[in-house]
């Protein structure tokens, strides 16, 4: 065991030194974080000990003390909870912006964040009975609990983050809680609960169907039996075993099933959807999404991604950018994703967003129709605009939670709040849509130097601003269950409506007519609305701030190191296993190591084999020295005929954009083992919406011998419901293959506890070495989806061809 010593020795190394720099104790909670964010982390300590207790009222589960570890991945909006990881929520710092602005609406983004994650554990620690005795007694985990496949993972989390403050939380959103699902019924686009609980990639409304559908229904259940019902249905699924649990659990919790009670509540949906008036539709992106909005001389473009089976398949996405002219004229104008759009004297400008080496950032691209695209600018920035040429720009610094606005390489000002968007009028005065704490849309002004605040109402907005005559044009939730366009005058500060009965992201003024988008309440997907201009006063009525002063709490500085070591010490599972080599058994022991970030793991398996009553020990590290520089370690003892040590170091070397949906990457590879041999390639990539082209040109090294690597492999959806693969390479021998699937035909039939069978279609792949045909198969696929959580799986019955002729083919895989 002495030759296991470096490896530990190295993994303490890479632990201690690659954890996170500080640890604040709480009285509830470790607090982790990097160099610079220790007043970011005591305001997030504060604020958890603030939302705690009501967390825990909710699901009627004290998980004990927890881990927060503070991640900064640039302009990424998210969190992660880790029951098993031993209690650990991961905060992402940069706030909702852009299209999240709207779609994730916070008043204060550490309270949503810390709310909806401390939920997930207090709900995914809740196992009792013999569940908790199998899984924390024997495996030593909360992997196992049954609450794992509950319905309500999410559910549950969305119905707790709304449960507090009524301008935050995705259940009071006027766009994408309740109000999606009444407008999804009118358009008959309203899904079952088995459709809610396994489709995502192929529906335009993606996570939305898991997340907000099943947390609108949690939010029935509460209102109709009260939330002690709801907690004793959770308290039944903690001590059951999956599946069946669930089902048990609704009929003692609420006397009936589930599937019972949601089509009781769609029953109620279409009631309450009968007060949603059809609207001027005048563009409908059918089973797609839009995600912003601008004016052009002669009518709005809009940007848009279209959904469809090839999206679940391999990601295939239809993206673009069009124009639609009052009379009804539209017009493609270019296949770009764009999550903010400006139209300056014919040219297009957007902003995207962009991840590198687990860094996400945005980059500015002028785009000058039909062809001409340049990369103007790229860094933190959540809002731009055009000025005679002449890039405006946000940048924001989530240490300081400041914003700095930028004319070109010009500081104009700094302000602390997260710029939305902006508008630059002719005389030079930005207009800024703005959010921070407790103010989920603020309107502003900046003016011969002069920053003003004009609106600061805490209703929620969407998630721009237009500019027509004087006043700042925007939407806002200021009646229930909608979201109308308004406009407020920038003298008077008066306020006018401009719509009824509409629920929009985002509007628009052009000519006397209000553009804007939101769902169909047609058909599946998203529109382009139209209003006539009709301006008339509201008065808006007064509500309390959702402004929010944590708990002040007492705290002391840990030792990050220590902490940091002990967790990563700590096994997140261990399990005894059997394994046979043909000729022996072994009985062994797994434990799995997981760092309180993340970014490191860990696999020991000593084991002992009978016949030869020898111990033997594997060992396997992965981790990350700098981000996107990944290393792995593998150290096999007592095991003949393998390597004692196999070493790997992986990297993205650059990306390089073409335009702004087609990028170029490349990465590096080198493994190395004991025994002198070595393998490294340099893989390639070229990615658009619906193609992606990889090659990957590499060397092996064994038993002195070099001998060349490659493989070619392409990708290509030539519509959404159609996928085709082919590749080539040298690896001993020279290889090719093909093959494709076509969709025939949506089931979307299943049993909601269990499956869902969600499309059938055909499918054909061959595959070869040298000149030779080694295997053809022609064959329908089923798309089985798991209701539970666990993917799909695609069964394929057909016929094949091989050496020995003509026979059954069967075959279950991840892919059609």
């Amino acid at each position: 065991m002495r030759k296991s010593l470096p490896f530990f020795a190295i993994i303490t190394l890479i632990t201690a030194t690659l954890m996170a720099n500080c640890v604040l104790e709480f009285p509830n909670a470790d607090i982790y974080y990097p160099e610079g964010y220790e007043e970011v982390a005591v305001n997030v300590g504060n604020t958890f000990e603030s939302i705690r207790s009501k967390a825990i009222e909710l699901i009627g589960n004290d998980p004990g003390r927890i881990n927060i570890v503070l991640a900064d991945f640039g302009a990424n909006t998210n969190g992660l909870a880790q029951p098993h990881n031993h209690k650990t929520i991961q905060i992402f710092v940069w706030p909702a912006d852009t299209m999240l602005s709207t779609r994730m609406n916070e008043s204060n983004h550490y309270r949503l964040l810390l709310m909806h994650e401390f939920t997930h554990i207090a709900h995914l620690t809740y196992t009792t009975g013999f569940p908790a005795f199998v899984s924390r007694v024997i495996f030593g985990t909360e992997m196992l609990s049954p609450q794992q496949l509950s319905p309500f993972v999410e559910g549950v989390t969305l119905f707790a983050e709304s449960s507090n403050f009524f301008s935050e939380g995705r259940l009071n959103n006027p766009m994408w809680g309740r109000e999606m699902t009444y407008q999804n019924s009118k358009s008959n686009s309203f899904p079952g609960l088995d459709y809610a609980l396994s489709v995502s990639g192929e529906d335009y409304r993606g996570g939305a169907l898991y997340y907000n559908y099943l947390a609108t229904f949690y939010d029935y259940l509460v209102k109709r039996f009260g939330i002690e019902s709801v907690k004793q249905f959770h308290k039944e699924v903690s001590g059951r075993f999956p599946i069946i649990g669930p089902i048990n659990a609704s009929r003692i919790a609420f006397g009936e099933t589930l599937d019972d009670l949601y089509l009781d509540w769609k029953e109620e949906t279409e009631l309450r959807a009968t007060k949603y008036a059809t609207l001027t539709e005048v563009r409908t992106i059918e089973n797609g999404q839009i995600y912003d909005i601008a004016k052009t001389a002669n009518g709005v473009i809009f940007s848009y991604s279209i959904f469809g089976e090839a999206t679940s398949w391999n990601g295939s996405v239809e993206r673009g950018i069009e124009e639609y002219v009052d009379g009804g004229f539209s017009r493609r104008l270019s296949d770009f994703g764009a999550l903010t759009l400006k139209w300056h004297e014919g040219n297009i400008y957007l902003m995207t967003s962009v991840t590198e080496r687990n860094t996400t950032s945005r980059e500015i691209w002028s785009h000058k129709l039909p062809l001409s695209v340049r990369l103007l600018d790229k860094g933190m920035i959540t809002a731009f605009e055009i000025y005679n040429g002449r890039l405006i720009k946000a940048v924001y610094d989530a240490k300081t939670e400041i914003s700095t606005i930028f004319f070109d390489e010009m500081q104009l000002i700094r302000i602390p709040w997260v710029v939305k968007d902006m508008l630059i009028l002719e005389d030079g005065s930005l207009i800024m849509m703005l959010s921070s704490s407790g103010i989920n849309g603020a309107i502003a002004t900046f003016k011969e130097g002069e920053f003003r605040v004009i609106l600061d109402d805490p209703y929620l907005k969407g998630r721009g601003i237009d500019y027509y005559e004087g006043k700042v044009v925007f939407t806002a939730a200021y009646e229930e269950g909608f979201m109308d366009a308004f406009a407020v005058d920038l003298e008077s500060l008066q306020i006018s409506r401009l719509t009824h009965g509409a629920n929009l992201e985002k509007a628009v003024v052009l000519d006397s007519k209000v553009y804007g988008f939101g769902h169909s309440r047609r058909e599946k997907g998203m529109s382009v609305f139209a209003f006539d201009f009709e301006s008339t006063p509201y008065v808006v009525t007064a509500v309390e701030s959702d402004d929010f002063e944590p708990l002040q709490v007492e705290y002391t500085v840990g030792d990050y190191l220590k902490k940091s070591f002990l967790h990563f010490l700590n096994p997140v599972l261990r399990a005894p296993f059997v394994s046979y080599d043909g000729e022996n058994i072994s009985l062994g022991l797994l434990t799995v190591h997981l760092s309180h970030d993340s970014k490191h793991s860990m696999e020991l398996k000593p084991l002992f084999t009978f016949g030869t009553n020898k111990l033997s020990f594997q060992g396997e590290y992965t981790g990350q020295f700098l981000e996107g520089v990944n290393v792995s370690l593998k150290v096999n003892l007592g095991t003949p005929n393998v390597p004692v040590a196999t070493a790997g170091l992986s990297s993205e070397l650059f990306q390089m954009p073409l335009n702004p949906s087609t990028r170029f990457r490349s990465y590096a590879h080198i493994g190395f083992d004991t025994s002198g041999g070595m393998t490294t390639s340099v893989p390639l990539s070229l990615k658009g919406n619906l193609f992606a082209i990889s090659l990957e040109p590499g060397i092996k090294l064994s038993d002195g011998e070099i001998t060349p690597l490659l493989s070619l492999d392409a990708g290509f959806a030539p519509t959404l419901g159609t996928s085709v693969n082919l590749g080539v390479g040298f690896f001993d021998d020279f290889y090719w293959y093909a093959n494709g699937a076509q969709l025939l035909y949506r089931i979307d039939w299943g049993w909601s506890p269990m499956f869902f069978l969600k499309e059938i279609g055909i499918g054909v792949e061959v595959s070869g070495t040298n000149t030779s045909l080694d295997h053809s198969a022609l064959y329908m696929f089923v798309n089985v989806g798991s209701t539970l959580g666990l993917g799909d799986v695609f069964p394929k019955i057909g016929i094949q061809h091989s050496d020995s002729g003509f026979g059954f083919y069967f075959e279950l895989d991840a892919k059609p």
